[in-house]
């Protein structure tokens, strides 16, 4: 049983029966990764993107909150609070959404979810329409992007492609047709809730608090997992950044890709999805369409103080 104590703007806490109540105070903030609000860079160096493609985000809108921490022995408050953000609108420093007052000094563990917009309260970085269409569709994340490459082709599985009219350029290293294009778009709706926590950072659980202080810990959400060669295991320096494999899903050539092409593909008919690629260890199992592996790569994004690590709905990764 829990006792509710109101926090103005920022939610609900909620205490355990019986735990004697403290003086510190946790803000939790949103962060996001430059990666988002930046964009990737083609290039070679570790973080760029290898395979030439630039990436810029439009829009990277998540419903997120719901935060509970938890003290060893049993102490427990909750930020009930959902927000649905805009990340390429959050600034570099975080932005505060939830403050957990009155607790005991001491280590706590720190959870959050990505949830269905449908339980979420519009930021003002969000657009009312982006909202309603999120609720719409019942879902976790917008997100709007581009690619761009100068001498950009797709090159899309021949069983698949329907390509119209437009004129063959060569032929990609696995034999199937190529044809330009240099500037590719996608704008999901993904419905994919997720739990994150207990959360740690260089091994070390939580987040500490002093009796009488005010700390602060963040809820971070990475850009890149999306152009990951896969789920590999240990530390994002030995994680290849690529983004071929988006291009080559644009089935009909029209420069956007779509939720619908995406479920169309299974991984075994991208070719791009060699022995580069590491698909073990993906939260969704089995990964049979490429949409999957969207929604299995979103879960991996969420972090703690930036490169904490963050089991996902119980699932320890780490990278």
């Amino acid at each position: 049983m829990f006792r509710d104590a109101k926090i103005p703007l920022f939610g609900l806490v909620l205490w355990s029966a019986g735990c004697q109540q403290g003086t510190a105070t946790l803000s939790v903030l949103l962060e996001a990764e430059d990666t988002i609000t930046g964009g990737l860079d083609a290039g070679a160096n570790v973080e760029n993107i290898r395979d030439g493609w630039q990436v810029r985000y439009q829009k990277f809108i998540t419903s997120i909150g719901n935060i509970e921490i938890e003290l060893t022995g049993g102490s427990h408050a909750h930020a009930e609070k959902i927000y649905a953000v805009d990340l390429t609108q959050v600034p570099a420093s975080g932005l505060p959404l939830w403050n957990l007052d009155s607790l005991q000094a001491g280590r706590w563990d720190f959870n959050f979810v990505t949830a269905s917009t449908k339980q979420a309260e519009r930021h003002t970085s969000v657009a009312q329409a982006d909202f309603d269409a999120m609720r719409s569709a019942d879902a976790t994340y917008l997100i709007s992007a581009t690619l761009t490459k100068t001498d950009g082709r797709s090159c899309p599985p021949t069983a698949l492609a329907t390509p119209g009219g437009k004129p063959q350029i060569g032929t990609a290293p696995a034999g199937q047709p190529c044809y330009a294009n240099a500037s590719i778009r996608f704008n999901l709706l993904v419905p994919e809730e997720t739990k994150y926590g207990p959360c740690e950072i260089d091994g070390i659980a939580g987040v500490a608090v002093t009796d009488g202080g005010a700390q602060s810990v963040t809820a971070t959400i990475h850009g890149d997992h999306l152009f990951f060669n896969g789920f590999p295991e240990g530390d994002e320096g030995g994680v290849t950044r690529l983004a071929q494999w988006i291009a080559d899903a644009d089935l009909n050539l029209d420069g956007t890709v779509t939720q619908e092409e995406l479920s169309r593909i299974a991984p075994s008919q991208l070719a791009e999805l060699d022995a580069r690629y590491q698909l073990g260890g993906s939260p969704i199992t089995p990964l049979a369409t490429m949409w999957d592996y969207i929604r299995a790569q979103l879960k991996t994004q969420g972090h703690m103080n930036g490169e904490g690590e963050c089991p996902a709905d119980g699932q320890a990764h780490s990278h």
